[in-house]
């Protein structure tokens, strides 16, 4: 039985990928809450990454524990007399391991973890059995974001990680085949877990009856398979040769720091030869200039004020998991215009959003969607379902679901 789960973080992410995380740990608490069978939840973060308080309040007032912890190497030999202490044998072949260590029981008190993510630098230690949430494998479809990686094995020690979880959960059908066919789990290890969402953050926000502010948003951070490069070079186009009329509003963890005029971006971070791509397409536009605002990580209340203001949301990304940020502008009555991968086009069906899709790899064409997106996107907006509609798929809703197949997963 589950009476005690810990979800690790290990990586230190932000934005949607925090709010992901929370969600779990609020949905097994629910879950089993209703189930009669109360379970304990505890969240594990990197150390000295977060302001606890602050991050992780609404987890706190669910009665979700936080907890910091910080990598160790291991050896195959600790790791199985921890596990001979347990009565558990365990296949070991790698030759060095990392864990989670927290300077009290370093999570070995829990009868399950669940990994938000494989973005482990050496294989996950089996010190308990363990789920992935596998978040999707860009890499696959996206190679240069590991550019530089010289030996082609930057992703090894994340397929390991997963290849020896117990259970691997992913919540789109696409995602679920790429852990099949990509990592090489077997087929009845992957769970296609409930996609839901949480529009807590948004709640107070009621959606704008117009849209006459004359600008639209791009949700980014500063990764490769954001696409942030063709997307330039899609605005030129839309500014220069389109007579685009839209202004842009750029948000999200680290996107300010695209920006070339703004002075607080740290030295290191200019380095970075991606970086230095966009932003010498951005010094080279007077177009981009004048109409795209970097507005950096905003705030929820801030986000949703100007998502809600705008008159269309924009994805660009060429692949991943797929973005909430279409159903949350959907909750703020704002329609969107998104690359059309497979998980993008899973997300809009499965909430019934109407979604206008472009090709992602081509500048020409994206920005020839954006400039179609001018008239689109109020026909779009009379479409767009309703917040009772959406509430269906909260998180609340899908609690039973999560437990049921966390229970599953562990019998």
């Amino acid at each position: 039985m589950l009476k005690h789960i810990t979800i690790i973080l290990p990586f230190p992410y932000r934005g949607g990928s925090l709010r992901v995380t929370k969600t779990i740990a609020r949905m097994i608490r629910a879950g089993s809450q209703r189930a009669g069978e109360p379970c304990k939840v505890r969240l594990g973060v990197l150390a000295g990454v977060y302001d606890l308080a602050a991050n992780f309040t609404d987890a706190l007032e669910d009665g979700v524990d936080i907890v910091e912890f910080e990598w160790s190497d291991v050896s195959p030999e600790a790791i199985h007399i921890a596990n001979s202490n347990q009565g558990r044998t365990v296949d070991l072949p790698f030759d060095i391991y990392q864990m989670p260590i927290d300077g009290i029981k370093n999570f070995a008190d829990s009868d399950l973890w669940l990994v938000v993510s494989d973005r482990t630098n050496k294989p996950l230690a089996p010190i308990r059995p363990y789920v992935v949430f596998a978040t999707d494998y860009i890499q696959r479809y996206v190679p240069e974001i590991f550019e530089g990686n010289a030996s082609g094995s930057y992703d090894l020690p994340f397929l390991q990680t997963v290849r020896q979880a117990n259970a691997v959960i992913t919540t789109t059908p696409q995602t679920a085949e790429d852990v099949i066919s990509y990592v090489g789990v077997p087929r009845n290890r992957v769970h296609l877990a409930p996609m839901d969402f949480d529009p807590t953050p948004l709640s107070g926000k009621a959606p704008s009856k117009k849209k006459e502010e004359g600008y639209f948003v791009w949700p980014t951070n500063t990764t490769k398979h954001k696409n942030h490069l063709r997307a330039f070079d899609a605005l030129v186009e839309y500014y220069d040769l389109l007579g685009g009329k839209l202004r842009l509003k750029v948000m999200g963890p680290f996107s300010d720091y695209m920006n070339p005029d703004n002075e607080d971006t740290p030295d290191w971070f200019q380095k970075i030869p991606y970086i230095q791509e966009i932003q010498k397409k951005i010094r080279s536009s007077p177009s981009i200039r004048r109409n795209v605002e970097f507005v950096g990580e905003l705030s929820d209340a801030a986000y949703a004020a100007t998502v809600a203001g705008a008159a269309f949301l924009w994805h660009p990304t060429v692949y991943d998991n797929g973005t909430f940020a279409v159903a949350e502008a959907a909750w703020l009555g704002t329609p969107s215009l998104s690359s059309g991968y497979p998980q993008m086009r899973y997300i809009g069906d499965r909430f019934a959003i109407p979604i206008e899709f472009f090709n992602a790899r081509s500048a020409p064409k994206m920005a020839a969607s954006l400039k179609a997106m001018e008239r689109a996107a109020g026909p779009l907006r009379a479409k767009l379902p309703s917040r009772e509609a959406l509430s269906k798929h909260t998180w609340q809703h899908y609690a039973s679901d999560y437990w049921r197949m966390l229970k599953g997963i562990a019998a």
